[in-house]
């Protein structure tokens, strides 16, 4: 799984008072995404169709993160 774009999302919470977050998670093979530009490409349409969605992150054990689309401010992709 290491050759699969890892991305990197920030997200902010305007009017509140709750921290940024930061989230990295490498994409499954299963998605077919083997290019950043075809991982950002996903990324952003996957925003476009859904209000709210959830990723796992690379951590074992660890919960889905869940995102707002209006919340995210920065997807980096590596």
């Amino acid at each position: 799984m290491a050759d699969t774009p890892r991305l990197t999302v920030r997200c902010e919470y305007p009017d509140t008072d709750m921290p940024p977050t930061e989230v990295t998670f490498r994409l499954s093979p299963s998605y077919g995404l083997l290019t950043a530009r075809e991982a950002h490409d996903w990324f952003l349409s996957l925003m476009r169709e859904h209000e709210k969605f959830e990723v796992e992150t690379d951590e074992p054990g660890e919960w889905p993160v869940p995102f707002w689309s209006e919340t995210v401010r920065q997807v980096v992709v590596e």
